[in-house]
């Protein structure tokens, strides 16, 4: 069957590009087209199924305007929705999330209004928390919502192997929100790594806009750090499962950690997709996103 998948790859979000690899890995025997989130483009006329996902692609952020117009993500999305029901192309979400401005997830009903018929007319959804789960099935009145881990703990990266052979030394920082360098908390880390004598990275798993200042600024603070820039998924997960301990601002920077077995923490403050993380099922039920896929397609 050719399969398209709506995501946001292609930017150098590491998270974002590993979802096609997961998808490549789970879904051998398929024909998969890959595209944009905001890129919309022509479906082709032999297309067997449309799937959102995955990724935070569940959100509505209009720049101007009442908070629940259209945002220009929320139109590109539904561009490839309308156009899959349009066609009589079957159509659902897998391991998706919702996203949200800070401090206005109390406010959801009205950001996420432009999705709520699409969200009742998907044939799948697929969601990777419990709290996205209750909104999905709140918003789109149905129960049929499920929630597994994020798929991309089931990434094959194969240097799991390797991992466990050498000692690991180095602390690997992965800078979003409050992980950076110039936020106080961290530089009292970052002296108490010095002061014990240990090596720290910098590892960038944002796209370039997101993450060049924060490396940037990291090589002029900490000199002594090593600075590791735009690695691929394979680079990025290497690296952390190398590592001693792990301090991520980035929810894939978590993902790979607990993937590999390596201690991690989080800041506070952090986004709405990792303060909503369920740490309590073993990542191994990340599976279930591509059961339920596999149920739908041997109708």
């Amino acid at each position: 069957m050719k399969i398209a998948f709506v995501g946001a790859s292609g930017y150098g979000n590491v998270g974002d590009d590993t979802y096609p690899l997961v998808f490549a890995q789970q879904l051998p025997g398929h024909e998969l087209v890959i595209y944009n989130s905001d890129l919309p483009a022509h479906l082709p006329e032999d297309l067997g199924l449309l799937v959102l996902g995955g990724g935070g692609i569940l959100y509505n952020n209009p720049k101007e305007g009442p908070e629940d117009a259209e945002s220009p993500h929320f139109r590109c999305m539904k561009f490839y929705m309308d156009a899959a029901i349009a066609r009589g192309i079957p159509w659902g979400m897998l391991s998706c999330g919702f996203q949200f401005r800070s401090k206005r997830e109390d406010a959801y009903a009205i950001a996420l209004r432009p999705w709520v018929p699409y969200l009742r007319q998907a044939h799948f959804i697929t969601v990777r928390s419990p709290n996205c789960q209750r909104i999905a099935r709140e918003l789109g009145g149905r129960e049929d919502v499920s929630f597994f881990p994020d798929a991309a703990y089931l990434y094959d990266a194969q240097v799991q192997a390797q991992a466990g052979t050498a000692s690991p030394t180095v602390v690997t920082l992965v800078p979003a929100g409050m992980i950076n360098p110039i936020n106080v908390l961290v530089q009292h880390y970052m002296r108490q790594f010095a002061a014990s004598g240990v090596p720290t990275a910098w590892l960038s798993m944002g796209a370039p806009v997101d993450d060049n200042h924060h490396l940037e600024e990291a090589a002029r603070c900490f000199p002594e750090s090593e600075i590791i820039a735009r690695p691929g998924p394979q680079e990025a997960f290497r690296r952390i499962a190398g590592s001693r301990f792990v301090l991520t601002g980035r929810y894939h920077g978590m993902v790979f950690a607990r993937a590999s077995g390596v201690p991690f923490i989080t800041a506070q403050h952090t986004p709405y997709k990792i303060t909503q993380e369920d740490y309590s099922p073993p990542i191994s039920m990340a599976a279930g996103h591509f059961e339920v896929l596999r149920q739908f397609t041997a109708r």
